[in-house]
């Protein structure tokens, strides 16, 4: 008897009762989203594509994630934990094609509940060409100048090509790379720096590696110069003994590094006659030496021999 009283009061004014507990269930649920807070940040996108394809356009490397749930517990996931995809690996053709973002969570977000996860953009509207790769030969960007008198006399690039893939369009009329700016302001030796190929293009790729290793050769800037009208001196002539006859003017050319050769004036440069084995007066052809300063390299020199009219002082017009 008694639980036949029971049920009726259960059963009794049941659309009340239910009502009640829909309105209790929704204000839980109201209170449960009032009080869960969210979370921000951006995870690359990941972009799958058919092998023959690639985007031609600029569309976005990041997305951003709203998360949301408890503070406690979403601010513990860690961000590599939420991954976006992109997926267009269907598309096999050429166009402008346009596919939702897909969010996929591990690790540490499937310990959390409740979790929302949202992503900005949702849907992402990609250009595709055909993809293309080319072989380019690498130059060297080169910037301010070595020390004052050194100069780069040579250089090696390693590798000296290399393989560039992207968009048809955007490959098809290149020819050549350029490396990142390499300095040389104020070198005075060899020196080794590593560079990237300096392309402005999001969209360029480079399959084998994109570093360069550029080795600079500086040597000291070597400078040729000509001294003419060059004095010739007679040296160890016999002290009765003079020249009675005029020399040509002298010439000498010479090669050193220019810091030396800035240093070096007219009459730091002479031509020599060693007129020691002279004992009696008589004409006589003697060698010519060039008389430079130490780091001076002689390239040439004129006259190389010369005639001396050889008399007793008493007898000469003049001195030499």
């Amino acid at each position: 008897m008694r639980n036949s009283d029971f049920l009726e009061r259960l059963v009794s004014n049941w659309p009340a009762k239910v009502l009640s507990i829909v309105a209790a269930i929704v204000l839980f649920m109201v209170y449960r989203i009032n009080t869960l807070e969210e979370r921000f940040f951006s995870v690359p996108l990941k972009v799958i594509l058919n092998e023959q394809y690639i985007p031609a356009g600029p569309y976005p490397r990041n997305v951003r994630i709203t998360l949301r749930g408890n503070r406690e517990e979403i601010f513990l996931i860690l961000e590599e934990d939420i991954e976006a995809t992109l997926d267009l690996s269907k598309y096999s053709t050429e166009g402008l094609f346009k596919a939702p973002v897909r969010i996929e969570k591990k690790g540490t977000s499937l310990e959390v509940d409740p979790l929302e996860v949202k992503v900005e953009p949702f849907e992402i509207t990609v250009t595709l060409e055909k993809k293309v790769t080319k072989t380019l030969e690498v130059f060297p960007s080169l910037t301010g100048y070595p020390a004052h008198g050194f100069e780069l006399a040579q250089y090696y690039l390693n590798p000296t090509y290399v393989r560039v893939e992207g968009p048809k369009s955007r490959v098809s009329d290149l020819r050549t790379i350029l490396t990142e700016e390499i300095d040389l302001s104020g070198k005075k030796e060899n020196f080794t720096v590593r560079v990237r190929p300096k392309v402005d293009d999001p969209l360029l790729q480079f399959p084998g590696g994109n570093t360069i290793e550029f080795n600079g050769i500086i040597q000291e800037t070597v400078i040729l110069q000509t001294f003419d009208n060059t004095d010739i001196i007679t040296m160890d002539l016999d002290p009765d003994l003079i020249v009675a006859n005029d020399f040509p003017p002298g010439l000498v050319q010479v090669q050193a590094g220019q810091l030396i050769m800035e240093e070096t004036v007219p009459e730091d440069v002479h031509l020599l006659i060693d007129c020691s084995s002279i004992t009696e007066p008589g004409v006589y052809t003697l060698p010519v030496r060039p008389d430079v300063p130490l780091g001076l390299l002689v390239l040439k020199y004129l006259p190389v021999e010369i005639e001396l009219d050889i008399r007793l002082h008493q007898e000469g017009e003049g001195e030499e």
